[in-house]
């Protein structure tokens, strides 16, 4: 079963055994809750960054520990592709390709929040329905088991998260539709 919880708390502070952080190839210094995280790690990312070990070329991943700075076991760096080249085939595809690295680090529980923020509210349904779409399809397409999942996407900004439980309400009912075969709960914030 995947059980999508949607939170209405600070991203750091959400207990996963994985937090998915996103940026983007042309946006340095880091914004949002990669660049606070990057702060409480003392700029760790970013000496990446400059190292040139990491870029946040398009599906570029990292895997960082938490060094209990925030509520997660680990976390996951994961590269947008430049910021002027994003779409929402892109979207879908990104996300689906992060199922693919949960399922190799065998996490049954991460947490995420929406990529994007200063953009308008019809915007963001739709990159929410882009995730929920990728990540389902990739599911859909690599899970063989039974496990259980745990996706916990976060919305601090209180005046989104209708819109962020609409989408995904809509995006999973739109799935499922398509006869895939996948059990899915939700547990709205």
């Amino acid at each position: 079963m995947i059980k999508i919880k949607i939170l209405s708390q600070e991203f750091i502070k959400t207990e996963t055994d994985l937090a998915v952080v996103t940026f983007f190839k042309d946006m340095i210094p880091l914004k949002g809750d990669a660049g606070i995280i990057d702060w409480l790690l003392n700029g760790q990312i970013s000496n990446l960054i400059k190292q040139k070990k990491i870029s946040g070329a398009f599906r570029e991943k990292a895997l960082l520990p938490s060094q209990n700075k925030i509520s997660s076991d680990k976390i996951l760096l994961l590269g947008m592709g430049k910021s002027t080249n994003f779409s929402t085939s892109k979207i879908s595809l990104i996300y689906s390709h992060l199922i693919t690295v949960i399922l190799k680090l065998n996490i049954c529980d991460f947490g995420m929040d929406i990529c994007i923020k200063n953009i308008s509210d019809l915007d963001y349904a739709r990159i929410v329905e882009d995730i929920i779409d990728g990540m389902l399809k990739g599911f859909s397409r690599l899970l063989k088991d039974s496990k259980d999942f745990v996706i916990k996407i976060v919305e601090n900004d209180g005046g989104r998260i209708d819109i962020l439980n609409n989408a995904v309400k809509y995006s999973v009912e739109r799935f499922m539709k398509k006869g895939k075969k996948l059990e899915i709960s939700m547990d709205f914030g």
